[in-house]
């Protein structure tokens, strides 16, 4: 099934797991990475959730779903071996208009999780719509060996930049400063450690750019 790709702000949002086993714990980090609200409900859970409960970094209830539970859910994710709790899951989310996903059930999904690289603000999502997740976890460890910190770095210094671009360059001639700069093999500087060659090419460039508009 083809798939139409996005990514969530999930800073602040609520994001319902039912189920507390190893599949579940192992999508817990990246959710809290983003500033997610989580609550697990399951009757038994792994050592790392009842920790993370336990620190107040996450919500933990330990008894079986109940209709009900994905109230205020801006997201829902589901692993139980129970076909039944899975059903009624499903029905449940749909009725609320949820984003839910049964894992390894592709019919009771309206979304599929991916395989992610990320580097600081770069955000590169691998999926397979939920065909062949293992697919798109080997494809992750092959591809981000090619990206690393000074994608980050790169990223932070853009988005301060973008002002100064504002600033000093034509609307008209934005776009064709960015592709430059970062065709202009910027990013290799950062990689090397020269920031200061790197932030003397970006100075040029904007010189160059801001001058094309007198």
């Amino acid at each position: 099934m083809k798939t139409y790709p996005i990514n969530l702000v999930l800073d602040n949002r609520l994001v319902v797991l039912i189920g507390a086993g190893r599949e579940i714990t192992r999508k817990l980090a990246g959710l809290l990475e983003v500033g997610a609200r989580v609550k697990v409900i399951a009757p038994e859970a792994t050592p790392i959730i009842l920790h993370q409960a336990e620190q107040g970094r996450i919500e933990y209830f330990a008894r079986p779903y109940q209709r009900g539970d994905l109230q205020g859910a801006f997201l829902v994710l589901a692993c139980t071996r129970n076909e039944a709790v899975h059903d009624e899951v499903w029905a449940e989310a749909n009725e609320n208009g949820q984003l839910v996903n049964v894992m390894d059930v592709i019919p009771q999904c309206n979304y599929h999780n991916t395989s992610v690289i990320r580097q600081g603000q770069l955000t590169i999502s691998i999926g397979t719509g939920g065909a062949a997740p293992a697919l798109a976890a080997t494809l992750r460890k092959r591809f981000e060996k090619g990206f690393g910190e000074e994608y980050a770095e790169f990223l932070d210094f853009a988005e301060n930049l973008r002002p100064i671009v504002a600033e000093r360059i034509v609307f008209e001639k934005r776009k064709d400063f960015w592709y430059a700069l970062v065709e202009s093999g910027a990013i290799r500087l950062l990689r090397r450690g020269d920031r200061a060659t790197f932030e003397a090419q970006v100075e040029s460039l904007l010189n160059c750019y801001a001058a094309l508009a007198e």
